[in-house]
């Protein structure tokens, strides 16, 4: 980024929300910092963040949307997320002086982004008191609402946990194809918090209702029953 004045040009083109948001988060940034931000096109599908990668940038989402799955207690998925808009991801890491990120996410549709690396990023939000007040505020929130989807996840039966499993899972396969479950059902059981027995009542009740298939003994899950899945999560699990 040339310059403070390249930044403003690129935001003014925002909804009034987003820019006046942006406008403010960025009106303390150190110009040696916004020297180091770049403005990049992420393609459709990219992950932008991956679990287990070394944390190098902090990125600032304009426009697009995206997607990803956290696994915050072992074995247990509980906490899935969709955003569109303003997204500042890869900061949560930094912070707490974890050196990998924890978490996968994507872009679902193409999307507009600044990015800066981690070094300049935290240097920035130890000098600027408002900025690191407003990422304060995000994080408090986003803790609470962990909190509560952590409670929920724990009260639902196994056939939600399951299909928010299989959710996850399926989001982070590669390409198009239609997806293949290999593990065991013991190992998938493990994974859900639940025993064996369940977890097969569970699948047949899936298959019946047309969310996966069953061929050979393992599961199936093509785009469309992936998008009833979400469907359902949608209006009947965490978010809801």
């Amino acid at each position: 980024m040339r310059s403070r004045q390249e930044f403003t040009e690129i935001i003014k083109t925002l909804k009034e929300e987003s820019y006046t948001y942006l406008n403010d988060l960025f009106s303390g940034c150190p110009e040696e910092v916004m020297q180091t931000m770049q403005y990049v096109k992420i393609p459709k599908g990219q992950a932008i963040l991956e679990e287990g990668t070394k944390c190098e940038y902090v990125w600032a989402v304009i426009d697009g949307e995206v997607s990803g799955a956290d696994i915050q207690m072992p074995g247990n998925v509980y906490s899935f997320y969709e955003h569109s808009g303003i997204n500042i991801i890869g900061d949560y890491e930094p912070f707490a002086e974890i050196p990998e990120f924890q978490k996968t996410i994507r872009a679902v549709t193409i999307c507009d982004a600044f990015r800066i690396p981690c070094s300049a990023y935290m240097k920035w939000m130890r000098r600027d008191r408002n900025a690191l007040l407003m990422r304060a505020r995000v994080f408090a929130y986003t803790l609470a609402r962990e909190i509560s989807n952590e409670r929920k996840y724990l009260l639902l039966n196994a056939k939600d946990r399951l299909i928010l499993y299989l959710i996850k899972t399926y989001e982070k396969r590669e390409g198009n194809e239609s997806f293949r479950y290999g593990n065991t059902q013991s190992q998938l059981a493990q994974h859900v918090g639940t025993n064996v027995r369940t977890v097969q009542r569970s699948i047949r009740r899936l298959a019946e209702e047309g969310f996966l298939s069953c061929r050979s003994g393992k599961i199936h899950i093509s785009q469309q029953q992936y998008e009833k899945l979400k469907e359902y999560e949608s209006k009947n699990l965490i978010h809801s």
